[in-house]
């Protein structure tokens, strides 16, 4: 999967601009869903296993992670 195809189907959105690389996301993923690319950011490289719990956003410092809605997400 190309990088292009790769971010239209993640629900983390990252700020590139203030993401600092520092990788607190990955590590305190619960699920261990994301990885860093080879630029150095954030992306959900296992999403189907993403419980949206909110972690990756509280914990990234410069507050470059947005979790957004997942459409058929059940509230």
């Amino acid at each position: 999967m190309e990088s292009g195809e790769r971010k239209q189907y993640e629900w983390i959105r990252v700020d590139q601009d203030k993401c600092i690389s520092c990788g607190d996301c990955v590590e305190f993923c619960p699920r261990d869903v994301l990885r860093l690319d080879n630029q150095g950011f954030p992306y959900m490289a296992y999403r189907d296993d993403c419980w949206y719990c909110d972690v990756c956003t509280f914990v990234c410092k410069p507050k470059a992670l947005s979790l957004e809605e997942v459409p058929y997400l059940i509230k």
